[in-house]
């Protein structure tokens, strides 16, 4: 793409609408434009990334390995995610890459020189806010994340998930949701079954469509 090209696009993009053109011009010389398949990688815990990503369609896990080779699973990131070390913005602070991250599907990502963001986030105020505040966001999402995994029983985490994240339960196959939650396939399928039979929810074309959001919330709330 050319420059005009890009400006136009990253204006589409929610995390840049509303930056001012100068901020547009430095971003749109600092990105590449790269498109991933299913099961690429985009990076391997503990390598030191000189890149900031944003992702504009697809999804990402973010997974570690026990020493005994078994994947865990940590997180999903979708499209419109911002994904950065703390390294890469504050200086003399190092930390590499705390997990790998694997693409679910086939994506579209942004590709950014992590100077060129430092850079901009010293001399504009307003972009500054911009990054901060999608870096909030992030952690906020993160913390609800780990109080699911840490707090939550299997079907409180199920109905939070069916809350939060019907249309990805829906496109995921049962193993895959399991896998997520942190659950055995039988126990997901059990307690499916069993906020069928408390007409919670039911299930229609194979997707799952809930009946009773109130008592589905009270689950995990």
């Amino acid at each position: 793409m050319e420059t005009r090209e890009i400006k136009k696009y990253l204006q589409e993009i929610p995390l840049f609408q509303g930056l001012d053109a100068i901020i547009l011009e430095q971003l749109c010389k600092a990105v590449k434009i790269k498109q991933f398949s299913a099961m690429d990688i985009l990076f391997y815990e503990k390598e030191d990334k000189e890149e900031i990503y944003y992702i504009t369609s697809g999804s990402l896990k973010f997974y570690k390995v026990d020493r005994f080779e078994n994947e865990i699973f940590l997180y999903k990131l979708s499209k419109n995610s911002l994904i950065f070390s703390a390294s890469k913005l504050c200086d003399n602070f190092i930390i590499s890459c705390y997990a790998n991250a694997e693409f679910l599907e086939d994506s579209e990502v942004l590709i950014f020189d992590s100077q060129t963001f430092k850079q901009l986030m010293r001399t504009q105020p307003s972009f500054m806010h911009t990054i901060l505040k999608e870096a909030f966001g992030m952690i906020q999402r993160l913390q609800c994340i780990i109080s699911r995994d840490v707090v939550f029983d299997g079907t409180a985490k199920v109905a939070h998930m069916l809350i939060h994240e019907l249309d990805n339960f829906n496109a995921m196959k049962k193993h895959e949701i399991a896998y997520m939650l942190h659950i055995q396939p039988e126990t997901l399928s059990r307690i499916l079954k069993k906020l069928t039979r408390n007409a919670i929810i039911n299930t229609i074309e194979n997707n799952i469509v809930i009946l009773d959001e109130l008592s589905l919330r009270e689950i995990y709330e």
